[in-house]
């Protein structure tokens, strides 16, 4: 069973597709366009939620599907692509910079390679790099499960698809987009923004450059487009943009302070500080599962790839030093664009 709920009196459908990992369900949403309707993300791998997905959109009044639009490359938003695109006879749609990493995964022994060469900067040491090569198979495993032949490629920061806007928010992932309904000042932001929990930002070798900065700036330009309310992928909308978005700010300072005030003891490696910092619940590194291991390393790196783009820390022989004794204030670390209006 697929619970819907509709959108603005019908302008859009929320589907509720339930997964069995965490958190237990994902967003997808029928929209319409100028004429026909979309489908905005395809949910986590199960054959068996292909026929309910179906008979659910089916019902849906006067809503002709003509496209898939996947929102970003993690499996729970696009698992269900090509066998919801063979049973409904629709196009698949992905920016190009998100297919590109879907590529490079889907090249194993290149993508393990490239993996292990990040664990290595990272300073992870030899013991523990046989638990996070873990987490790589397991992530081309899915990837080869389910991989995706997108029948479209989106290659502009900002495009009309049949009415709807499509804009390039890349930080969670380098091609994340989100849909914009311009009349109604409605948005479907995929994982940019959720309601409460903090989105996954890290640095790794399919979301590699300053995911952080490139995060921060797609929180911008979401600010100013003076919406309404965002429909995301997990949790529920969110009306109180700017409130969340400050949140969301706060948040990544904070955690930018918290490195800060450990690289000022000593010179540290990546893996140093995450061992160093708190995780979820309060936790240290070493008594996390491997996947959360992958994610608070990544995560660090792109704190660690953020600072050194601003110029406060220096990477050599592994370790990063302060080089500008820098305070922790919201003017210094979070560029004025960024910044509360």
């Amino acid at each position: 069973m697929i619970d819907i709920y509709e959108i603005n009196n019908g302008v859009a459908y929320q589907l509720r597709i339930p997964m069995n990992i965490e958190p237990g369900h994902v967003f997808s949403y029928i929209v319409r366009g100028d004429d026909d309707c979309i489908m905005i993300d395809a949910g986590y791998p199960n054959s068996e939620l292909i026929k309910p997905i179906t008979e659910t959109v089916g019902k849906i009044p006067n809503c002709r599907l003509s496209a898939l639009v996947v929102t970003h490359i993690h499996i729970d938003h696009y698992g269900l692509a090509n066998e919801l695109s063979n049973h409904l006879k629709i196009p698949v749609a992905i920016h190009k910079r998100d297919y590109e990493q879907l590529i490079r995964i889907n090249d194993a022994s290149r993508f393990i390679q490239e993996s292990l060469d990040y664990f290595r900067y990272y300073g992870v040491p030899n013991q523990e790099l046989p638990i996070l090569r873990s987490i790589i198979e397991w992530i081309i495993k899915r990837v080869r499960l389910s991989f995706m032949n997108p029948d479209i490629i989106i290659d502009k920061e900002d495009q009309l698809f049949d009415g709807l806007r499509i804009v390039l928010t890349p930080g969670h992932s380098p091609g994340h987009i989100a849909i914009i309904l311009d009349q109604y000042r409605i948005a479907f932001t995929g994982d940019l923004i959720l309601p409460t929990i903090t989105t996954h930002i890290g640095l790794t070798p399919i979301n590699s450059g300053n995911p952080l900065m490139e995060y921060m700036k797609s929180l911008t330009k979401i600010r100013k487009m003076n919406l309404k309310c965002l429909y995301p992928g997990h949790e529920g909308y969110v009306c109180r943009i700017n409130e969340r978005i400050t949140e969301l700010l706060n948040h990544r300072f904070a955690r930018i302070c918290e490195v800060l005030s450990i690289l000022r003891n000593e010179p540290m490696s990546i893996f140093d500080v995450t061992s160093k910092l708190k995780w979820m619940d309060n936790r240290n590194y070493s008594s996390l599962d491997p996947m959360n291991k992958y994610l608070a390393l990544s995560e660090t790196a792109a704190i660690m790839k953020y600072l050194e783009s601003l110029r406060v820390i220096k990477r050599d022989e592994g370790k990063y030093y302060m080089i500008r004794d820098i305070n922790c204030e919201p003017k210094l670390l979070l560029p004025q664009e960024y910044e509360d209006n």
